[in-house]
């Protein structure tokens, strides 16, 4: 439940909450393993530790800084599984919308999901599946519906295996057998249409 409470608005009421036993207040340096740096300058914004199993130790943080008034929160990391070390990150505009979500999805230490949104709406993800540290496969969004895939099966650092979508619904598929970059073999898919 905790983990949730982080999901929501970017933006809060600047004043402090001395009561709440989720805000540990203080820089505490025991907390999670935060991931590499990602051209995020930490030192721009006010870091707020969060303790979201109320363990005594951080197992959030939050990057904010004050307009008008109001705590806009810009970047928020938070540990999941209170392994010590972050497996989500998501980045806001300085309007409150997310603009992009990283996500540790073996707990390795290592990004392996990338979600990038523009007007709160995803337009793209990234996945490595193998866990190389390189992205093989990207899935394209147009108004928050699945547009088309691409892939690079082989692992060979090419894309060589595409699918383009109609409404939400696959529509054809493309596959390079040669290694050229180029599609070999088009499937169109069967929509039971007489």
């Amino acid at each position: 439940a905790g983990a949730l409470s982080l999901s929501g608005c970017a933006t809060d009421d600047a004043a402090e909450n001395p009561d709440n036993p989720t805000d540990t207040g203080a820089v505490d340096n025991t907390g999670p393993q935060r991931m590499a740096a990602d051209g995020f300058e930490e030192g721009k914004y006010t870091r707020r530790d969060l303790d979201l199993n109320a363990d005594g130790r951080a197992d959030a943080y939050q990057f904010s800084f004050i307009q008008d008034d109001k705590r806009v929160v810009v970047r928020k990391e938070v540990d999941v599984d209170f392994d010590g070390k972050i497996e989500l990150i998501r980045s806001f505009t300085e309007q409150g919308d997310l603009l992009e979500e990283r996500l540790d999805t073996d707990f390795d230490g290592r990004i392996d999901v990338v979600n990038f949104f523009e007007k709160g709406k995803i337009i793209r993800k990234e996945y490595d599946t193998n866990f190389d540290s390189n992205v093989d496969v990207w899935r394209y969004f147009r108004d928050g519906v699945i547009d088309r895939k691409e892939a690079d099966l082989d692992h060979d650092g090419r894309k060589d295996y595409w699918e383009y979508y109609e409404q939400g619904k696959i529509d054809r598929v493309g596959v390079d057998r040669d290694g050229d970059g180029e599609v070999d073999e088009w499937e169109v898919a069967n929509r039971g249409e007489g």
